[in-house]
């Protein structure tokens, strides 16, 4: 070409795409109507475990809402009681650590503070545990070995078996008021005297149980808030009461 011809210019760069719009803040939810999914539902993780019911006053869980065995309302679905559980702290209640569904009814409850060790049997309910948990806080040092001996002088020794009541003793509410009046904590400790501690320190406890055959899956140290006055015999248990 002649050297007076201008070279073209070169092609003008693609436009740039416009970036996405961020998503609309979500708005809490209220607690009527139909719930939304929740974003972290699908990211949760549940165990199940099938004809089990947990409720409060020592039946193994606290309630969510209120009143006490109040359903979630407007919720008739179990992924959306997954959800109502999953959200309950961002809507200003206590942290939901599981539901009780009734399939049946649809119905939908909201747990705190669950265990396991003290749900019941009821095949009309299924337990849903929240598997994303925060860990547990430490529990309490026990007290040092050589304090065992003077937690021990606090208590009477009822037998080598399993704590049984009077037939008159306060039952708290308990299905079966002679073997379980008022439980006030049933928890896992290694030894008898780590269980003697825990009723020790706790001033509602008047009598423990701890046996040797259960793990701690079973719970084998049981805080009992009446005073037992004889055992059913049974080698792997001590039964002592308060002195």
């Amino acid at each position: 070409p002649s050297p007076l011809t201008p070279s073209p210019l070169p092609p003008s760069p693609p436009t740039p795409s416009p970036l996405p719009l961020p998503p609309p803040p979500r708005r809490p939810w209220s607690g009527r109507g139909t719930l939304p999914p929740h974003p972290d539902v699908t990211a949760t993780s549940w165990v199940l475990h099938e004809q089990t019911n947990c409720w409060w006053g020592g039946h193994g869980a606290e309630e969510v809402d209120s009143p006490r065995g109040g359903d979630v309302p407007g919720v008739s679905t179990l992924p959306a009681c997954k959800a109502a559980c999953v959200s309950a702290a961002s809507s200003g209640l206590s942290f939901c650590e599981g539901i009780v569904w009734a399939p049946h009814a649809g119905k939908c409850y909201r747990k705190t503070r669950i265990s396991l060790g003290l749900c019941d049997f009821d095949p009309t309910y299924s337990l849903h545990l929240r598997s994303d948990l925060p860990p547990a806080p430490p529990a309490s040092s026990p007290p040092p070995p050589e304090n065992y001996a003077r937690v021990m002088r606090r208590f009477e020794f009822v037998g080598n078996g399993r704590c049984r009541f009077p037939w008159n003793a306060h039952t708290c509410g308990h299905v079966k008021p002679v073997y379980q009046p008022c439980l006030v904590e049933q928890t896992c400790t290694s030894t008898k005297e780590q269980c003697a501690a825990k009723c020790a320190e706790n001033r509602d406890c008047k009598a423990f149980e701890f046996n040797t055959k259960n793990g701690c899956w079973g719970a084998p140290c049981e805080l009992h808030g009446a005073v037992p006055d004889h055992v059913q015999v049974d080698g792997p248990y001590t039964c002592m009461k308060k002195k």
